[in-house]
């Protein structure tokens, strides 16, 4: 179990590390939009190419940060049960749900992702519709979805480790996760 828990200890600095990266995403993304509105408001120029970025820029935020916000618990949860399950309930009902529901629909995800992304990057796919100008390729965009959920994955595989440490009581669960249960 030692062995898992430092695999699980990789993939946790692997995500933070990805995440430090990301975030400026977040504010490159702030100068685009605010360039794009000088622009617009002062020289009366709009760039298709522009516009496209601003959403590929938040989308690949938001899917390369979806693992580390796993890893910090700080996702979306229904918690009507954490009151009541106590600790090593909490750690089955978060083994039961990675291992029933998020591995299996990351690894759908990554699947039917995956040749979208050849495809374009083959193709040499770009934004352009009839609604668009936008040169930027297509392959961008669809590259991070299939990394994200791979990326969401693996975290998936490191708190389910972590999961069953806990129930084989080798280790406590992490602290955020006792808010939980002390909250009710």
């Amino acid at each position: 179990m030692r062995g898992l828990l430092s695999i699980a200890h990789a993939i946790d600095g692997m995500n933070r590390t990805v995440a430090q990266y990301v975030r400026w995403g977040l504010l490159a993304n702030a100068i685009l939009i605010t360039a794009n509105a000088l622009s617009r408001k002062f020289f009366s120029l709009a760039y298709a190419s522009a516009f496209d970025l601003q959403w590929q820029f938040f989308a690949a935020v938001v899917l390369l940060m979806a693992a580390y916000t796993f890893q910090r618990d700080e996702h979306v949860r229904i918690d009507i049960l954490a009151g009541r399950l106590g600790e090593r309930g909490l750690a089955w009902l978060d083994l039961i749900g990675i291992c029933l529901v998020l591995l299996p629909v990351c690894a759908a995800l990554v699947w039917v992702s995956l040749p979208q992304f050849v495809i374009a990057f083959l193709s040499g796919e770009s934004r352009a519709t009839r609604e668009s100008t936008s040169h930027i390729p297509a392959w961008i965009i669809k590259g991070f979805i299939p990394v994200g959920f791979f990326l969401l994955a693996l975290q998936g595989i490191a708190e389910a480790i972590r999961c069953a440490a806990c129930l084989r009581g080798i280790l406590p669960r992490p602290m955020h996760r006792h808010r939980l249960i002390e909250d009710r």
